[in-house]
């Protein structure tokens, strides 16, 4: 008898939650623009020291036009489909010396911090990147490291990349392989939202994805030649496996002056 009861109990509670998983409010909303400008507020406390050899963006919040749509399923959960807003915000933050923090906040339900690197001689690292996503009653959080992590090498025109991605909080860890190659063409000029052209290097890592996610990733970043501040971004981006993404998007600078 006592059996049976906790049978039938354990049955209401899994119906329960299969069905709070089911119901759970989904969708997609523009990031709350107060939510940035308290997060930038709080990481730009620390500026990094100052060296003229290693220029990078001013610190500020700066809006990016965008195009484009992301699909996304996790486990059990049904595929759900996100357009982005046609304007974002994107914080910059200073880092370790030489380097930055730039923060796309694509909606309420994902943004993704990317940490660039700016060499003495010109080079540039992708020195780490985190991408944060919310699926109905779930928060997957990829993180992102890479060794070779060289971008833009100025004594080669192409440079191997290797990362290894780790996600968390979705129904188990998920980790992935990507290898790849980045290229550069410097003296590409790119016309801003307010019609400012910018001269830039174009970098275009591309990577084959193997493990418990397989696919394609492949991110263009169009970088200032003067601070190698992120002028336009393109994705291009197809996961499948026990979690799925599709991300297309494109992102134009409006600006060059940041918001304090």
């Amino acid at each position: 008898m006592k059996r049976s009861v906790a049978a039938a109990l354990a049955g209401v509670l899994l119906i329960g939650l299969v069905g709070a998983v089911a119901f759970w409010p989904r969708g997609a909303t523009p990031a709350d623009e107060m939510k940035v400008r308290d997060d930038f507020a709080a990481r730009d406390g620390n500026p990094a020291a100052p060296n003229a050899a290693l220029r990078t963006p001013e610190p500020g919040i700066h809006r990016y036009a965008t195009s484009g749509s992301e699909e996304l399923k996790l486990g059990p959960l049904p595929t759900e489909t996100r357009p982005y807003p046609t304007s974002i915000s994107a914080p910059i933050v200073d880092a370790d010396p030489g380097c930055f923090t730039i923060t796309l906040h694509l909606l309420e339900q994902h943004s993704e911090d990317t940490t660039y690197c700016v060499g003495e001689d010109g080079s540039i690292r992708l020195d780490g990147h985190t991408k944060r996503q919310q699926i109905g009653p779930m928060n997957p959080t990829a993180d992102m490291a890479c060794d070779p992590d060289v971008l833009v090498d100025p004594e080669r025109d192409r440079a191997p990349v290797a990362c290894e991605l780790t996600l968390d909080g979705g129904p188990k860890q998920l980790t992935a392989e990507l290898t790849g190659t980045s290229t550069w063409t410097r003296r590409v000029t790119v016309e801003l939202g307010d019609g400012t052209p910018v001269d830039t290097t174009e970098v275009d890592p591309s990577f084959a994805v193997t493990g418990d996610l397989t696919g394609t990733w492949r991110e263009r970043v169009w970088l200032a030649g003067d601070d190698a501040l992120p002028v336009r971004i393109t994705r291009d981006l197809d996961l499948d496996g026990l979690a799925a993404f599709t991300e297309h998007r494109d992102s134009t600078l409006t600006t060059l002056t940041p918001e304090r």
